[in-house]
């Protein structure tokens, strides 16, 4: 009896001490949780160092972030960045971004974060650390002209639209409504494009357009479709602040400014209409769980719980051929080509690529035609004809291509458009600028040919019958003017023509893979380059043949080309 006492009385110790045990395990798992260090943060030590925060903003979002009359930048993100810097104790330095280059900046270490009216997408969460929970929220809607009759999305079907580099719906909705977009790197472009009617409408986020009906410049345009592809905004940090303790002070800050009315305080300050976002996230922020404590609260792994984060869906389908390829090579090198496994990214390369094929053949013809049709109307004997060719010489060749552009675009532009109702096509305005700049050089090389020609033989005009010999003597130079013209045509992406240049800035600011994108930009420009140049000393070595034969040499009185 004894015995069995003894064994019931060693058993129930033993249970008590196991459970003992397991109390104090589960008392101090939370402790454990709460108490573990996090992450230091590279950009926290910096901003403290310096003493100032950096944060990336937009400068063209009225009401969020845009230049008041004395050109401060103000709004509702320019409040946030001050609230962040105050609470850090630093001064705040605020970095004008685009939709276009602001995770750029971010990833340099130009700016510390990124304040930017910008959507979270599963593509930015996998270049960006995306702070939850969002600030915001807007899709895309429609800024359409006056005289619009179109009431509905399908109604826009192969139309052109205008919108704004690295926007987050462009793929999308050019998708979705087979749209052909006019993409400006800045939405002031954008809106000059809709001015002078070289789109029916602008794409662009549901927020910003709101703000520009209330503009009296805008306010007789409309906005009646219903906004697309709604999306929150997120505060971005750098990949590198995954899991810091920046990211998470400033995920608490967002919770904070959620339960204390922080943000709707300032939408109102703003005049913004109520956003039902904003007072959703109110709610759920507020909420509380039976024993007081807040409902979205981090877990032990310093997460927010699954009902307070926003959810990026992501659909996973069969791929083969170049698809399995480039996600292949993904895998097994970390390249992300997402031009070659994902066919809208693949599809805009290569028309950029013929974009910019086309571009630098017309440029190199137009250079030419312009180049010496101007030489040979300034050599020519009459003074009505050889003056003006100067002179426009000399504007062409003392403008920069860009001015040229930009003044032909929304300056002829929008006067055509005001008196006839014509606009400007952008390729035309593009090669026409670059001819005019690169054609003043090849003149001027031609009658510097043409000058020594005449001091070998002071009987020399420069004529249909001579060209082939002042083309030889100033071959080298019009060669160089013209490979130039060749590199210099990514600049017409500044005007909303697609080449290729503008394809890849797309494709970067919506998948992230900046090397990738910029050594294929780099190798694709150089075989090009390579291939104009080739033909180029083809056409030279051809005139130089040209310039050997009798009927030259007699035109020349028998002057023979220095080479």
């Amino acid at each position: 009896m004894s015995r069995h006492h003894g064994l019931g009385t060693a058993a129930l110790r033993a249970w008590r001490l196991a459970l003992i045990g397991l109390l104090l395990c589960l008392a101090a798992a939370p402790v454990r949780a709460e108490e573990a260090p996090r992450r230091a943060s590279p950009a926290l030590e910096a901003i403290r160092a310096r003493g100032a925060l950096a944060v990336g903003v937009k400068n063209d979002y009225p009401l969020f972030a845009a230049p008041d009359a004395a050109g401060r930048l103000r709004g509702l993100e320019i409040d946030m960045a001050a609230e962040l810097a105050a609470a850090l104790g630093v001064s705040l330095r605020l970095v004008p971004v685009t939709a276009a280059n602001r995770l750029q900046r971010l990833e340099e270490g130009a700016v510390d974060m990124v304040i930017a009216t910008m959507g979270d997408t599963a593509e930015r969460r996998r270049v960006a650390t995306v702070v939850e929970p969002s600030y915001y929220a807007s899709g895309a809607t429609l800024l359409l002209r006056p005289e619009s009759r179109v009431r509905q999305w399908q109604e826009l079907r192969g139309q052109t639209v205008c919108a704004v580099q690295g926007s987050y719906f462009n793929r999308g909705m050019s998708q979705r409504y087979l749209l052909q977009l006019l993409v400006f790197g800045n939405a002031r472009d954008a809106r000059l494009a809709l001015r002078d009617g070289r789109c029916v409408g602008l794409l662009y986020d549901s927020t910003a357009i709101g703000a520009d009906l209330r503009d009296p410049q805008w306010s007789f345009y409309q906005a009646p479709l219903p906004p697309a592809m709604p999306v929150p905004w997120v505060v971005a940090l750098s990949r590198r602040e995954a899991g810091s303790e920046l990211a998470h002070w400033v995920g608490e800050r967002l919770a904070q400014w959620h339960r204390e009315g922080f943000l709707i305080e300032r939408e109102r300050a703003w005049g913004l209409a109520p956003s039902p976002f904003l007072a959703d996230m109110r709610a759920l922020w507020l909420a509380r769980e039976p024993d007081g404590a807040w409902r979205c609260r981090r877990g032990p792994d310093g997460d927010w719980p699954a009902a307070c984060r926003n959810k990026a869906l992501l659909t996973v389908q069969d791929v083969g051929g170049l698809h399995r390829l480039g996600l292949r090579l993904r895998e097994l090198t970390g390249w992300d080509l997402s031009f070659v496994y994902d066919d809208f990214d693949r599809g805009r390369l290569l028309r950029g690529l013929g974009v910019t094929t086309g571009l630098m053949a017309a440029c190199v013809l137009g250079s030419l035609a312009l180049g010496i049709a101007g030489a040979l109307l300034a050599q020519s004997r009459w003074q009505l004809l050889a003056v003006p060719a100067r002179a426009a010489a000399l504007w062409s060749r003392m403008t920069p291509p860009l001015l040229q552009m930009y003044l032909l675009f929304f300056g002829a532009g929008a006067a055509t458009w005001a008196l006839w109702g014509l606009s400007l096509p952008a390729w035309a305005v593009a090669v026409w600028a670059l001819s005019a700049y690169a054609g003043a050089a090849v003149m001027a090389a031609l009658e510097e040919a043409a000058r020594y020609l005449r001091e070998r033989s002071p009987g020399f005009r420069l004529d249909r019958r001579s060209l082939a010999l002042a083309y030889a003597h100033a071959a080298e130079s019009i060669t160089a003017t013209l490979v130039n013209v060749c590199k210099a045509t990514m600049i017409a992406s500044a005007i909303a023509v697609p080449e290729l240049l503008s394809a890849a800035t797309g494709i970067l600011a919506d998948s992230g893979n900046v090397a990738e994108v910029m050594n294929l930009l780099m190798l694709a420009f150089l075989l090009l380059v390579a291939a104009a140049v080739r033909l180029l000393r083809a056409l030279e070595r051809r005139l130089c043949r040209l310039a050997l034969r009798p009927q030259a040499r007699a035109s020349a009185s028998a002057v023979e080309p220095s080479r």
